[in-house]
C-alpha cells in the first residue's frame, strides 16, 4: 500500500484520502484483535475439553476400580456367609442327629448352589472389570 498518493489534477482531495486511509488502518487493527482474541478464546476453550476430557476417564477408571473392589469384597463377605452357613448345617445336623435325626441336606445343598452361582458371577464380573481397566491402562500409557 502506497504512503502518499500523487497528486494530480481533478484527482481526490489528498487529506480526504488520508483520512480515509487512517480509518482502514483503525478498523483493520480492531479485526487484526478480535482475531487474535477469538483464536485465544478457541485454544482455551480446546485446552478446557481437553481437562474435562482427561477428568471425566480418570473418573471412570476410579469408579470402575472402586466397583471392581467393592465386587471383591461382595465375593469376599459372600464366602463368609457361605462358611457360615456350611458351619450351620454342620451344627443343626450334629444336634438333629444327637436329638432326634439328621436333617435333609438337600434344602442346604440348594442354597449353598445358589451361593455358589453368585459368587461365580461376581468373580467374572471383577475380572472384566479388571480387564478394562487393564486395557485403558495400556492405551493410556501408549497416548502419553
Amino acid at each position: 500500500m502506497p504512503d502518499k498518493f500523487i497528486y494530480v489534477k481533478k484527482g481526490y482531495d489528498p487529506q480526504a484520502v488520508d483520512r480515509y486511509i487512517d480509518a482502514l488502518e483503525i478498523e483493520l487493527k480492531s479485526y487484526r484483535d478480535k482475531n487474535t482474541t477469538i483464536n485465544h478464546a478457541i485454544v482455551s476453550a480446546q485446552q478446557a475439553a481437553d481437562t474435562i476430557i482427561k477428568n471425566a476417564k480418570n473418573q471412570g477408571r476410579a469408579m470402575r476400580a472402586s466397583t471392581a473392589k467393592q465386587l471383591e469384597d461382595l465375593t469376599l463377605a459372600l464366602a463368609s456367609k457361605k462358611q457360615w452357613v456350611t458351619d450351620f448345617v454342620e451344627e443343626y445336623n450334629a444336634v438333629v442327629a444327637k436329638y432326634l435325626r439328621a436333617t435333609e441336606s438337600d434344602d442346604f445343598r440348594a442354597i449353598n448352589d445358589k451361593i455358589d452361582g453368585l459368587d461365580n458371577f461376581l468373580r467374572s464380573f471383577t475380572e472384566e472389570i479388571n480387564e478394562d481397566l487393564e486395557i485403558e491402562n495400556k492405551a493410556d500409557k501408549g497416548q502419553e
